[in-house]
């Protein structure tokens, strides 16, 4: 990652560099981004001393927010990677396997994925746009590359355009993990279905229903 963070926070404990990191992903969440947020109040989530601690760690807030950007896109490629990298899948268990990491990590990071909501909203961009890779070239490059793949090998139609193939998926797979970690999309969510759909009793048929949809209707060539 980009050395937005000082070398007093790299020599922490692990253990401390999440709590802090955890700290700050909630506070910006919870305060709808960047301006709001009040480092005191992160240093007090951390449990760490309030009187410039966060300072002596990140030279400023902005670098503190745009570590938190960094460390949660390194998150989604680390486990997004895992799954589009393996080559011992085939295109389908790939498209199963990334709808399961969605609703797996929307309950696992469910405040990351709130704060990520957030960042992507118009008052934030001028931040991002200091990150020197966008958020979103790693999904856009690995799912692209992934359906080309799979139209070279017969698994995906011809006749798609795999850019415009992946730009939809990545469409549904980000409302999907919306519905389970924001309140707006999480009320849609239960309005097309039952109040119910987002409890992990559900989990099972959100995944299978959501895998079909883009296995049948979308991408896949039909299995004999």
């Amino acid at each position: 990652m980009n050395n937005f963070a000082n070398e007093s926070f790299k020599r922490l404990n692990p253990e401390k560099q999440e709590r802090i990191l955890k700290a700050a992903i909630a506070e910006f969440a919870d305060r709808g981004g960047y301006e709001l947020a009040n480092t005191n109040h992160i240093a007090k989530r951390a449990k760490i001393s309030v009187g410039g601690s966060i300072f002596h760690y990140f030279n400023t807030k902005e670098n503190l927010f745009l570590y938190i950007v960094q460390y949660g896109s390194a998150l989604i490629e680390t486990h997004a990677g895992k799954v589009v990298d393996d080559e011992t899948l085939s295109i389908a268990q790939k498209i199963e396997a990334l709808v399961r990491l969605v609703v797996r990590t929307s309950r696992e990071e469910i405040t990351l994925i709130r704060l990520y909501h957030e960042m992507s909203s118009i008052g934030n961009q001028e931040l991002i746009s200091k990150l020197p890779r966008s958020m979103e070239q790693f999904t856009s490059e690995r799912y692209i590359k992934m359906l080309e793949e799979g139209q070279r090998s017969g698994e995906v139609k011809p006749e798609l355009n795999a850019r415009l193939a992946a730009f939809s998926m990545d469409n549904i797979l980000l409302s999907l993990q919306f519905a389970y970690a924001c309140d707006y999309y999480r009320i849609r969510f239960q309005m097309y279905n039952n109040p119910e759909i987002d409890q992990e009793e559900y989990d099972e048929q959100v995944i299978s229903e959501t895998f079909q949809f883009l296995k049948g209707g979308a991408l896949l060539v039909a299995e004999d």
